[in-house]
């Protein structure tokens, strides 16, 4: 039997300030997705996950013009708690470096100042490692406007859910969706209205409709407030 070794911590990069990125490479494509699987945890019905690290320092610096993006700005502030280097892998594009941003003011700074830990399991994906990983050919993870995120249980992920959801709390998701293991949310992204609010248990199709951007046909479990 042939048993696959682990990818070396070589094709794993590290910024000056810490934060692990993956080359658009075979070497990095399976070192990232031997990471978002342990990140992720073993299974949506497990309850050994590993927990979040804690909510991330706010940058001491402003955040950069994303228009002006370009490889010099990868390890500098996009927002007030996240890097462009959040993103996991560089950018092709000052639009994509665009996405990411907005992304995390709208929506991942946000929940960090709601006071909820969680991980970033996914981020940017290029078109080589979204079709390694089988991802959906419109992925909004093509654009840099989606993230996959995970706050250590599955519980924690349909609280994470609900929060995300809640209309008290004015997220403007172009898209959310409940995955067990993590939930998948974008902004700005391509998704039409009908199709905004997902829910699957196992991070793969099918997908259960969750009615919409209101949310109204969600399972009880999920429902928001």
């Amino acid at each position: 039997m042939c048993v696959q070794k682990p990818t070396g911590n070589g094709a794993r990069k590290k910024t000056p300030s810490g934060i692990v990125y993956y080359d658009d490479t075979p070497d990095g494509h399976a070192a990232q997705s031997e990471d978002e699987a342990a990140s992720s945890g073993p299974g949506s019905g497990e309850a050994a996950h590993p927990e979040p690290a804690g909510p991330p320092a706010p940058n001491d610096t402003p955040a950069e013009d994303c228009t002006a993006y370009s490889d010099k700005l990868w390890d500098t502030a996009c927002s007030k708690y996240y890097k462009f280097a959040h993103m996991k892998m560089k950018p092709d594009t000052p639009a994509i470096a665009c996405s990411w941003q907005h992304l995390c003011q709208e929506i991942l700074d946000k929940i960090v100042a709601g006071g909820i830990k969680f991980n970033i399991n996914s981020a940017y994906r290029s078109s080589a490692y979204n079709a390694k990983i089988g991802g959906a050919s419109k992925s909004d993870h093509l654009t840099g406007c989606a993230a996959d995120i995970a706050t250590g249980s599955v519980e924690g992920n349909k609280a994470l859910f609900k929060w995300i959801g809640d209309p008290n709390n004015k997220i403007r998701f172009s898209q959310i969706i409940f995955e067990g293991n993590w939930v998948h949310v974008a902004y700005n992204g391509a998704s039409p209205a009908s199709v905004a609010v997902l829910v699957t248990r196992t991070g793969k199709p099918s997908y259960e409709n969750g009615g919409g951007r209101s949310g109204s046909r969600l399972p009880p479990d999920l429902k928001w407030a």
